[in-house]
């Protein structure tokens, strides 16, 4: 008689295959070209929910297979439809989930889950902020070092940094997607990118390096995606949980992924992700690599030694948010020559900001103005007080007259369910607004009044500064919050529905983006919450918390095709060796803030710190345009006496050398580049402005550099 159980379903694409059960549950993985075979499981759960009656298979049209299972939460009875398909794809094997629910709208996680038991030969890689968690956070330095997590140059403790590119054993780990959640016990006001259980970009890897072998578990970026979680485990389980979605029998929820086999390296991986939702990953206008270089955050404006600049390669200001007479209002309703008093306290005019972009791009510089599309206006009232202004065409004069008579309906409040606490803005108390910076009020970007008067703003934007390079969005913390009064159709907070500003944000952003775009503008944003999907209209990212390691890598991983710029503090941010700074930056392909005079809470001008953008200012202008090549094993330092990275740039590649401390010379690998077997290969060290041949051996396959170091660095440049 035929046992049910030992039946199974095959599908396959390429070199990748997986055994399902009747149930529709992953048991085995086979990866054809080297004829292993994993006992990989995998299956969709409802978090508390357990599967009751008949599940329901069938095979549906180029292979693949479809499940139908009814799911019962036990915990309240509530039920639902989960349907799930297997189907090959072109280079993967893609896995699609959908439910329907029965009965009252409801929530629980629904969670994608794969258990890998191999992980005595296995490493997992993810997009994070740090790998350091569970078992290899309680590692010595010296242990790090010998992973690779640490470069072997970290004796200091300041060492704020651990190296994002290096996959580490199975460890129990729980990550946030972007930023932890809001929860109305602990809403987290104001949050900063600082804390390491982030990751930036959803995929899972797992590689076995002695096999070469690796596959990673890719969540659609074209789907919906609110708060989601990773979590892994040391026996090998792999959980991506999202949250607060809305489970209906009026419309599906539905979310999609894919299981893609590579070779043993995360390059392979992310570089698949990266070709495959290319839109998220590249910037909408290439412009943005002209305006690449270190950056500042300044309101001055006026005379700086340009020569000097240029040579730390500076090449942007985000003009200082001092400009507007309150946050929000960016370019008032007036004349051009009409002038105001800014925020800043002093006089200013939209012809005043012509000028000063004209002025910047004359001298070969750009300006990025800032922007904001989360929070209005300064010492806001609450409730509404009492109209001032007479005249319509003079209400944008105060900021309370104007919200409450043109934004109001924009207002995002506390939820009633809300506990009261103390932030950094404030008490935080029920059914009011969330107040921010300077007194500023919280916005919904997704609310029509309010989508209406930032459009308008950008149009004038494009109108009236048109030497500014773009606008660049500040605080998009805020984006972590719902509006229990408004109903997005998808999010279910609270049990009850909601409007993710997640999803407010995107649909602004879909809105001005274009109109930027065509005007050939850039876009820019500071992003707290950090996560790829919300990069879509994005051209480079000004990170105001670079300073902190974790900020850094996320950053970095959510720009490896984009401009990066980081943000530096004070001088102490060089500690415990300037060297060690540039160098990490580099490595990671980001720009540091340079000393700019007037500065705001970032790095002013000073001697003994210009002296190291001076010397890497050359090296720093050579990765202009950079793009990291996600080829599998692209480079590899010869005995690990440095780190190394690659980055496609105009004209050829460049390779950071970084972290060889006292070593002089470091033999680098090239694998796996096409077009490069005559290619001249020269080097250029921190404090050179001359670029000198260095020697290599060339094969079919492969190149190696003998790289001379100073201050255990180079950067060496393939053309």
């Amino acid at each position: 008689m035929d046992n049910q159980n030992d039946r199974k379903y095959m599908i396959s694409s390429g070199d990748i295959s997986l055994e399902l059960s009747m149930d529709g549950e992953i048991t085995s993985v086979t990866l054809k070209d080297k004829k292993i075979k994993r006992n990989l499981s995998g299956s969709t759960n409802l978090a508390g929910c357990n599967p009751q009656g008949k599940i329901v298979s069938k095979k549906l049209e180029a292979g693949g297979v479809e499940f139908t299972k009814n799911l019962v939460d036990k915990r309240n009875c509530r039920q639902c439809t989960l349907i799930e398909r297997f189907i090959p794809a072109e280079d993967s094997l893609r896995w699609e989930v959908e439910i329907w629910g029965q009965g009252e709208t409801w929530s629980t996680p629904i969670e994608t889950q794969l258990n890998y038991p191999h992980t005595e030969s296995a490493k997992f890689w993810t997009a994070w902020a740090d790998a350091r968690h569970g078992k290899i956070a309680l590692m010595s330095n010296t242990e790090q070092i010998a992973q690779g997590i640490l470069p072997a140059v970290a004796n200091g403790s300041n060492w704020n940094w651990s190296d994002p590119l290096i996959p580490v054993p199975f460890s129990n780990m729980k990550l946030w997607y972007g930023a932890p959640h809001y929860d109305y016990n602990n809403p987290r006001i104001g949050y900063c990118p600082v804390q390491t259980d982030v990751f930036c970009i959803p995929i899972a890897t797992i590689i076995e390096e002695k096999e070469d072998i690796g596959f990673s578990l890719v969540l659609s970026l074209e789907d919906t995606l609110l708060d989601v979680t990773l979590e892994t485990s040391e026996e090998g389980k792999i959980v991506f949980s999202r949250l607060f979605h809305r489970i209906s029998n009026n419309k599906p929820t539905c979310f999609s992924m894919d299981l893609v086999k590579h070779k043993g390296d995360w390059r392979d991986g992310l570089g698949w992700m990266s070709q495959h939702y290319s839109t998220f990953f590249n910037p909408p206008n290439p412009k943005t690599y002209e305006i690449a270089g270190t950056g500042a955050y300044s309101i001055y404006e006026g005379d700086f030694d340009v020569t000097k600049m240029k040579r730390m390669s500076f090449r942007v200001n985000w003009k200082a948010s001092f400009d507007f007479p309150y946050m929000g209002m960016f370019l008032p309703p007036v004349e051009d020559n009409k002038k105001w008093t800014s925020f800043g306290g002093r006089k200013t005019s939209i012809a005043q900001m012509r000028f000063y972009s004209h002025k910047m791009r004359k001298m070969g510089f750009h300006v990025l103005n800032y922007f904001n599309v989360a929070e209005f206006g300064t010492n806001v009232k609450y409730p509404a007080p009492r109209r001032k202004t007479r005249k319509e065409s003079d209400l944008w004069q105060n900021c309370n007259d104007f919200l409450y008579t043109k934004l109001a309906d924009a207002i995002l409040y506390v939820p009633k369910d809300a506990k009261s606490v103390d932030t950094i803005y404030g008490r935080l108390s029920p059914n009011k607004p969330y107040y921010s910076w300077e007194n500023s009020i919280v916005l919904d970007p997704g609310e029509p009044v309010w989508q209406e008067f930032l459009i308008d703003q950008v149009k004038r934007h494009i109108c009236k500064i048109p030497d500014s390079a773009g606008i660049c969005i500040d605080r998009m913390d805020w984006l972590r919050l719902y509006n229990d009064r408004r109903d997005d159709g998808v999010s279910w907070f609270g049990d009850k529905p909601t409007r993710s500003l997640l999803i407010s944000w995107q649909d602004l952003m879909n809105k001005i983006g274009p109109l930027m775009h065509k005007a050939d503008k850039v876009i820019y944003c500071n992003n707290h919450t950090k996560r790829i999907e919300l990069l879509r209209q994005i051209d480079g990212l000004f990170d105001e918390f670079a300073y902190a390691g974790a900020s850094m890598n996320t950053s970095a991983l959510l720009g490896v095709y984009k401009p990066v710029l980081g943000w530096v503090r004070w001088k102490e941010d060089f500690q415990p060796n300037p060297d060690l700074f540039f160098q990490k930056c580099l490595y990671l392909g980001i720009y540091p803030m340079a000393p700019f005079p007037g500065n705001d809470h970032s790095i002013l001008p000073n001697k003994s710190i210009e002296k190291y953008y001076l010397d890497y200012g050359p090296l720093l202008n050579a990765m202009r345009g950079k793009k990291w090549v996600l080829r599998p094993h692209v480079i590899e330092v010869k005995d690990h006496l440095a780190k190394a990275n690659i980055f496609k740039v105009p004209g050829g590649f460049i390779i950071p050398v970084v972290f060889g401390g006292e070593v002089s010379r470091a033999k680098v690998i090239i694998r796996n580049l096409p077009d490069t077997i005559e290619s001249k290969i020269e080097a250029i060290h921190p404090g050179s402005e001359k670029w000198i041949s260095v020697n290599a051996c060339r094969t079919d396959k492969s190149i190696e550099i003998d790289v001379p170091l100073q201050r255990g660095c180079a950067m060496v440049r393939i053309r």
